[in-house]
């Protein structure tokens, strides 16, 4: 069984998708794969509430160490929200990567989430790493 629920969506860039069923909506956030890579965040930039975003551009900046991650979008679209407690405080997405999620979007192309793989397919493509 994938450790990676399958309501959700990943990109091989290690962000997942969560979208709502009713809306052309998704929460976005970081797989628990990427934050154990990371270690510490010192800070994390994120979009700005009504940035348009294209699928696979950057969006979110990690800075981590004196580098800085670049992050890219799994979806284009809109962002809606951001989650401000983990502007705040960044290193709770190490506590819960998959409850503490980064920025809410509305997205524009319900044919992009197919392009991204299901928890189990993400399982598999982390075995193959």
């Amino acid at each position: 069984m994938s450790d990676y629920p399958d309501n959700r969506v990943y990109s091989k860039r290690h962000v997942w998708a969560q979208p709502d069923g009713k809306k052309m909506t998704a929460t976005i956030g970081l797989t628990d794969f990427l934050t154990e890579e990371l270690d510490v965040i010192d800070s994390i930039d994120l979009p700005l509430i009504g940035d348009e975003l294209e699928m696979d551009s950057f969006c979110i900046h990690l800075h981590v160490h004196n580098h800085i991650r670049h992050v890219r979008s799994p979806l284009t679209g809109r962002v809606l929200e951001l989650n401000k407690e983990i502007q705040d405080n960044p290193n709770l997405i190490h506590l819960a990567p998959h409850k503490n999620w980064l920025f809410k979007m509305e997205y524009d192309d319900q044919d992009e989430l197919d392009l991204l793989m299901s928890g189990t397919q993400y399982s598999r493509f982390l075995d193959q790493l």
